[in-house]
């Protein structure tokens, strides 16, 4: 019997234009899918959209967990998707509306298929604002555990079922505030660092404002420019809270899309770096 993937995101009205014509034509476009099936978890789609979707062969789970921040409640709902649909034997969890994908991912399936993977930012941003006792059971012990460790962000990670299953019994038992943001990574790197996780090359998960790799965008494509090659970064990632804090303007799938933003992204890796340059001196 084949071995079949999942390859979940969750949206909602608000980002279903990029999910659609960015998300998940680059990922059609690039990805070998014959193994991975995709699923998109609906926090409020419209009727066009789900058409659509559904016409790309897309699953839909209509979610029911409302109450708390989407990043916390759509683990809750891809763990009820996959306790329903059992032939899954990995599973990505990614976000929809600040990712691209520009080459294959489907090979990382095959690397150490019994443990989460996942990419480390290189300049790690401080997630003890979030570690507070308001927002997560045992908080003092989780930060000093993670206190020398860098962030494992959860944009896109690649999950054995048994362990994503674990994972959220463990947001289960420590996230107190499900409205919190970032308390979904809080808890994945403290379930991730206890159970020895592989580390991805930060090319499947490229942040350009906490990578120390010297990159470029020509044509709206980025490519890494490492050890004298240069080569399409597979995922992209324009991370960030809140609209000025995203490295890239205009960001998405295509010759007219990607505009760099240097000074953001100074002004972004030196604040980071001070935090993390204070929080090491502590």
């Amino acid at each position: 019997m084949n071995k079949k993937y999942l390859l979940a995101t969750a949206c909602n009205e608000k980002y279903e234009e990029f999910l659609i014509n960015h998300w998940l034509r680059s990922l059609k476009s690039n990805c070998t899918l014959e193994s991975i099936d995709i699923v998109v978890i609906d926090y409020g789609l419209s009727e066009n959209a789900r058409k659509i979707l559904k016409s790309e062969a897309v699953l839909i789970k209509i979610a029911g967990k409302f109450k708390g921040h989407i990043n916390n409640t759509r683990f809750l709902e891809l763990n009820d998707f996959l306790l329903e649909n059992e032939n899954y034997e990995q599973v990505v969890l990614c976000d929809s509306g600040d990712i691209i994908f520009q080459s294959d991912i489907s090979h990382l399936f095959q690397l150490e298929p019994e443990k989460i993977k996942a990419v480390c930012e290189e300049i790690s941003p401080n997630m003890e604002i979030v570690a507070n006792d308001k927002n997560v059971k045992n908080a003092d012990e989780i930060k000093k555990f993670l206190s020398d460790k860098k962030l494992i962000n959860a944009g896109f990670v690649i999950y054995p079922r048994k362990q994503f299953v674990e994972l959220v019994w463990s947001m289960n038992e420590i996230i107190r505030d499900l409205d919190a943001w970032g308390t979904d990574m809080v808890v994945l790197n403290y379930y991730a660092y206890k159970k020895d996780f592989y580390q991805l090359h930060p090319k499947y998960n490229f942040i350009p404002t906490t990578t120390q790799k010297k990159y470029k965008v020509k044509n709206g494509k980025f490519y890494l420019v490492e050890n004298g090659k240069v080569e399409l970064i597979p995922v992209v990632h324009n991370a960030g809270r809140h609209k000025l804090f995203r490295p890239i303007l205009n960001f998405g799938y295509g010759e007219s899309y990607n505009i760099p933003r240097p000074l953001a992204i100074f002004a972004l890796r030196t604040f980071y770096q001070v935090l993390s340059l204070f929080k090491s001196k502590r």
